[in-house]
């Protein structure tokens, strides 16, 4: 079964801006936190901020205490006043876009024009935005509603952000033709635009559309009737409880898209979900590959496996490292332990990055905590039979990771644990990785590394680096409600993304240096294939989100497993 997932899908612009704001607010404004009715229109993300403290206020108290975020939909300024005079501290998260209307409803009323607004009726952006027209405000939801308007004098028509665009030109024409002389702002957001262009054209190129988001959700349902309006079957569902998973699997090609109010979590299970479903038109061939991937991905393997490649590559190109099997072996056993004993010890931080993996784990933790464990005493062994150095510095690393998490510090304190030092996570995984693939497997590096390892360890550094910020990209919804200070939180993602392509030049720039000057071998030159890699990678994340987990994980880590290839064929080619 092939699954396409649309390229914007999942929360726009105004409804990330609110869920920041809200979790923020529940770890740093005056208690009780409170929105204002539901903030989003999605039970599980509603549901996440009940479990950190958020709660919805649907009546108005004559005095209240605490703090109340205005949701993203934006409320008629009378009820916000009432709030403020009932004695609450308010955080407007209403939508950027959502006030551009509000302020346009509020410049025309007063100077005398009627506001038309189409959108649909009794929905929380609408009632705000008709607060903010008053007694000009005229709401157009449906075609009777044509018929009974009448505007007196000048007007202008207004649309709700998530209207749909050809629905607000069409009636936009019929009001101006039979009362002529208004003026037509078109006020829906690009974002719903391109999103309703996206169901459009999945539709047209899959055999079904599942359309992932809450059954209130205007824009959700919208993107469900375009689907259904350009001839093609569809299934909408709130969660991946809600996939029917026998009629998925009678089509071959599927399609997903998201509502604006949809978290990327939720997204992200429907379609590794609908992934696992073996379609009757698929070969059981393709079906067992994929399940062995899945399987790779869930248990730490890929990772583990793209350690191991490292410290292979490193062994290629450093005399002074020992076997690759005894390299590779220290290195898979290493980080394969340290990331599944982590990611054990904060199930809940997984279930919003990736909900099938720390749902795998939380089914098989006793199995996955003997085998983590089994695997960091056999790299002791190894790394033992190395040398004491060798074994000491592992110890250090393996404690240093267990302990990531772990607080140390009392609290109160705003850094209690290595986690909480801002943008310390993918420094510290580069820095491990390093040490385990380049300078543990080494009899050379203790008390003091040769040149040559202290090269190469900081390229195998920067490489990591370089890779952790890609996951760290995908994991930042999860981050956020962790409350991690990452460095995709503290700088965004098109920030990040430019710091990936910095670091592969900067990566290219030293491995031609070090090589030219020979100070490490010609080998390490196999640093320019992984540089490359990584810098198109992330000019295509750039322009083209690769959502899924699973697929970015095996397109990064399969660059650490070109490096030894190519690490051999430039020692072939020397000799």
């Amino acid at each position: 079964m092939k699954v396409q997932l649309a390229q914007v899908a999942g929360f726009c612009m105004g409804v990330r801006r609110a869920m920041d704001m809200a979790l923020d607010a529940a770890r740093t404004a005056s208690k009780p936190v409170y929105t204002f009715g539901p903030l989003i229109h999605n039970p599980s993300a509603i549901e996440l901020l009940e479990r950190t403290g958020v709660h919805v206020l649907s009546e108005i108290p004559q005095k209240g205490k605490g703090t109340v975020i205005i949701r993203a939909h934006g409320i008629p300024p009378e009820t916000k006043k009432r709030l403020a005079d009932a004695g609450f501290f308010l955080v407007d998260a209403t939508c950027p876009r959502v006030v551009k209307v509000q302020m346009l409803a509020r410049h025309y009323s007063r100077k005398g024009y009627s506001c038309i607004l189409v959108g649909d009726k009794g929905h929380p952006e609408v009632m705000g935005i008709l607060g903010y027209a008053g007694e000009k405000g005229i709401l157009v939801s449906c075609d009777e509603d044509l018929k009974t308007i009448s505007p007196a004098g000048r007007y202008v028509i207004l649309a709700q952000t998530t209207q749909d665009r050809e629905r607000f030109s069409r009636w936009s024409k019929e009001i101006m033709k039979r009362y002529p002389g208004g003026r037509v702002f078109d006020t829906i957001c690009d974002s719903t635009r391109r999103r309703q262009d996206e169901a459009a054209r999945l539709a047209k190129a899959s055999d079904l559309v599942v359309v992932v988001g809450g059954r209130s959700s205007a824009n959700t349902k919208r993107l469900a009737e375009i689907v259904e309006e350009k001839g093609t079957a569809c299934m909408a569902v709130e969660t991946a409880e809600d996939l029917d998973r026998t009629r998925l699997s009678r089509y071959r090609k599927i399609g997903v898209t998201a509502g604006a109010s949809t978290p990327n979590w939720v997204i992200t299970t429907v379609v590794r979900e609908i992934e696992s479903i073996r379609s009757a038109k698929d070969p059981l061939f393709r079906q067992a590959v994929y399940r062995i991937l899945r399987l790779f991905h869930e248990a730490n393997l890929w990772t583990a496996l793209a350690g191991a490649a490292l410290a292979l590559a490193a062994s290629i190109m450093a005399p002074g490292i020992v076997s690759a099997l005894s390299a590779g072996s220290i290195a898979f056993c290493s980080i394969f332990s340290m990331h599944t004993i982590n990611r054990l010890m904060d199930m809940e931080h997984g279930s919003y990055n990736d909900p099938l993996r720390a749902r795998f784990l939380k089914t098989h933790k006793v199995l996955f905590a003997l085998l983590s464990t089994t695997a960091l005493l056999l790299a002791h062994v190894l790394a033992w039979k190395v040398g004491n150095g060798s074994f000491l510095l592992l110890l250090a690393l393996a404690t240093s990771a267990v302990f990531y998490r772990v607080h140390i510090l009392p609290a109160g304190l705003s850094i209690r644990s290595l986690r909480d030092l801002p943008g310390s996570k993918p420094l510290f995984i580069s820095v491990t990785w390093g040490a385990v693939a380049v300078l543990v497997p080494s009899r050379e590096a203790f008390p003091l590394p040769d040149a040559d390892l202290v090269g190469l360890f900081m390229l195998a550094s920067l490489a990591v680096f370089a890779r952790s910020l890609f996951m760290e990209i995908l994991d930042a919804q999860g981050d956020l409600i962790a409350g991690w200070e990452t460095l995709t939180l503290l700088v965004g993602e098109k920030k990040t993304l430019r710091i990936i392509r910095m670091a592969s030049v900067a990566l290219a720039a030293i491995a031609l240096v070090l090589t030219a000057t020979g100070i490490i071998r010609h080998e390490a030159l196999a640093f320019l294939l992984f540089a490359a890699w990584m810098y198109g990678l992330s000019h295509r994340m750039g322009h083209k989100r690769i959502r899924q987990n699973l697929r970015l994980e095996f397109l990064v880590e399969a660059s650490f497993l070109v490096l030894p290839a190519a690490a051999f064929l430039i020692a072939i080619l020397r000799t």
